[in-house]
């Protein structure tokens, strides 16, 4: 029987249970173990590939099997945001030395914006230059203000920081700075400052724009325009007596320049580079299309006019065209290249006018000392004054409408022509009550 039995007896052979590692009981996290965990110098490192590049950091933790487990952990987590799209490798090892060059790959690969904490000022504001250079946007004069401003100060200061450092604390701080650095043996005021801050919120505008930061990114928020001297205290205009008195010490050679700068209240720049051809004696009108400037070096050289609108011809005046008949005798004598031009016949040099010829004139006078620029602000005054038209006044002097004349020499027309303001239109109501009664 017991040989019947074994002959029926069948063996059952049961599974063994599989054995459950940590992978599986962490479902769905790097069941591959992409990526090793090493020691290294007595370190922890991890051991990886991203964007077909091998990456060795270190976590800074001492190896020991606790440390090599939790850092294997985190390995995982990595391993599965790479995948799903969200890993950020500066977010992870914010010192590495890897971080800008795996960032910027990131951008370039997944076409990302870099945000503002990603860029520096440096780099972003000289590319910014010259850009605006190359674009022939902006007058040489204006170019060579902007990069002034940008070598001797933006940089200097915010050179290192990142757009994220900048906001209204930050620039309070860049204006004390600033007010104490010495150029040219001088402290600037706040309307230099104010003029600074010009090109820089276009920096920042660009930066804005080209990275898709939107309106969010305002560094400018709660920080306001410094307070500097009114219009009206920069104008220091000659009197008439002055003007006789100033051009009467003047060297003959001299008198029909300031005579003519005084009476048709032209920019320096564009007196200077007159040529004989721009003034046409039978109709007695004068053309205004080029003006002295200076290039993004600060060097001199004949560029177009400040804008399109001093772009202009000018109907002579008596007093004008006498003084352009009296400088053509003197032209004549040279027949150079400019109407105007130094007892040689050659070029005037604006900074050696005004040490070799103008402060000395205003000494011997016994005027007090103002700029030359005050010749054109005597004009506009004086015009205004006298009762000329406003608009007739920005079209001799190549402003586009009468919006400057009246905001910066809007003083002067108070009482023009010796009444009080309101009596010629009181006069007119006078008339028709008169009639009535």
């Amino acid at each position: 029987m017991s040989n019947g039995l074994k002959s029926q007896t069948k063996i059952v052979v049961f599974p063994s249970k599989p054995k459950i590692d940590e992978a599986s009981r962490k479902s769905g996290i790097n069941k591959n173990r992409e990526g090793s965990v090493r020691k290294i110098n007595g370190k922890v490192y991890v051991d990886f590939v991203y964007l077909e590049e091998r990456v060795r950091e270190s976590s800074n933790l001492p190896w020991n099997e606790s440390n090599a487990k939790h850092v294997r952990d985190q390995l995982d987590k990595i391993i599965m945001a790479i995948k799903s799209g969200s890993f950020k490798f500066a977010e992870i090892f914010p010192n590495s030395r890897n971080k800008d060059y795996l960032t910027e790959k990131e951008r370039l690969l997944f076409g990302e914006n870099l945000t503002p904490d990603q860029v520096l000022f440096k780099g972003y504001a000289l590319a910014w230059y010259d850009l605006l250079k190359d674009s022939g946007r902006v007058a040489k004069r204006t170019l060579w203000g902007y990069k002034s401003y940008i070598d001797i100060y933006l940089v200097p200061y915010f050179g290192e920081m990142s757009f994220a450092d900048l906001n209204k604390s930050t620039f309070d701080r860049f204006v004390s700075w600033a007010k104490k650095q010495q150029y040219r043996k001088k402290s600037i005021g706040n309307e230099t400052i104010n003029k600074i801050f010009v090109p820089l919120k276009m920096i920042c505008k660009d930066a804005a724009i080209e990275y898709g930061w939107g309106s969010s990114y305002n560094p400018f928020f709660g920080f306001k325009r410094l307070p500097q001297a009114d219009a009206y205290e920069k104008i220091f205009p000659f009197s008439l007596a002055e003007q006789s008195k100033l051009i009467s010490h003047l060297p003959d050679h001299w008198r029909p320049y300031f005579l003519f700068a005084f009476s048709s209240g032209l920019r320096q720049g564009e007196q200077i580079v007159l040529r004989p051809t721009d003034i046409d004696w039978t109709k007695r009108t004068i053309k205004i299309s080029r003006a002295a400037t200076r290039d993004e070096n600060g060097k001199f050289m004949i560029g177009r006019t400040k804008n399109r609108h001093s772009r202009r011809t000018i109907k002579l005046l008596p007093v004008m065209y006498d003084a352009l008949v009296a400088q053509k005798k003197i032209y004549d004598q040279f027949k150079g290249e400019y109407f105007f031009c130094t007892s040689q016949g050659k070029r005037i040099d604006p900074n050696h006018l005004r040490r070799r010829v103008w402060m000395p004139t205003l000494k011997k006078a016994e005027l007090v000392y103002r700029e030359m620029k005050q010749t054109r602000h005597s004009f506009a005054t004086h015009a205004l004054s006298c009762g000329e038209n406003p608009l007739w006044i920005a079209k001799v002097m190549g402003h586009r409408d009468t919006d400057m004349i009246i905001r910066v020499y809007g003083k002067y027309i108070e009482n023009a022509g010796n009444h009080e303001d309101g009596a010629k239109f009181d006069g007119i109501y006078k008339g028709i009550v008169s009639k009535e009664e």
